[in-house]
């Protein structure tokens, strides 16, 4: 009876969209069911400001260069956080076999963008990346006509997360987003501009459930 309860809580719980999933037949002890559903985790625009965690003073001339001196820096650092908790988000995590983390990032600077996604506990301690293989790198955004404006390069990834990685997801319960707009070969012509370039992240995730039809 306690899988029917569930089945009924969940029911109630997830969308409509997966609803025609719902098996016909709840008395069949060998049917299960596979019902997933998707959910929204948050969406930061970073961009050379204090809350994306920029260095303000790199926009002073300390060196008397004539140019702000963030432009000396290899990279220029951003950070966001965005809280996070699973159970929050579903009272099935015994339930839960997989989870498709999703990734939209949209490039509005004119250089290569660099990030990583860190998965953190409750003391704020990296327990996983998205990215097992290293940073993510997104192309340069398109400059239009003298770079006041920029088309963003988009792209994105799935992440599968499953088996022990699973199980370490279930305990995060904060993100951490950092990334970096690479800046080797800067065009001078653009400094002025830089302030309203932006790097805009988008999170999301399916969560796919298996659950048993044995009353």
């Amino acid at each position: 009876m306690k899988n029917l309860h569930l089945i009924l809580i969940l029911l109630l719980f997830i969308t409509n969209s997966c609803l025609k999933d719902v098996p016909e037949d709840f008395n069949n002890p060998e049917s299960e069911w596979n019902p997933s559903f998707s959910v929204p985790i948050g969406y930061t625009t970073l961009a050379m400001n204090e809350e994306s965690g920029f260095n303000m003073a790199l926009f002073n001339d300390l060196d008397n260069s004539g140019f702000p001196d963030w432009i000396d820096e290899i990279d220029i650092p951003f950070n966001y956080s965005i809280p996070f908790n699973m159970s929050e988000i579903t009272p099935f995590s015994e339930q839960i076999v997989q989870i498709m983390f999703r990734i939209n990032t949209y490039n509005g600077f004119p250089a290569i963008a660099k990030g990583q996604i860190y998965f953190q506990d409750e003391s704020f301690q990296i327990i996983d990346s998205a990215f097992v293989d290293g940073a993510l790198s997104v192309g340069a955004g398109t400059i239009i006509g003298n770079g006041e404006e920029i088309h963003p390069t988009y792209l994105k990834r799935n992440i599968f997360i499953d088996g022990a990685r699973l199980d370490k997801f279930l305990n995060v319960r904060n993100i951490l987003i950092e990334g970096a707009i690479e800046n080797l070969l800067l065009d001078t012509a653009l400094i002025d501009f830089y302030r309203n370039y932006t790097l805009d992240v988008q999170l999301g995730l399916q969560v796919e459930l298996k659950l048993s039809l044995q009353q």
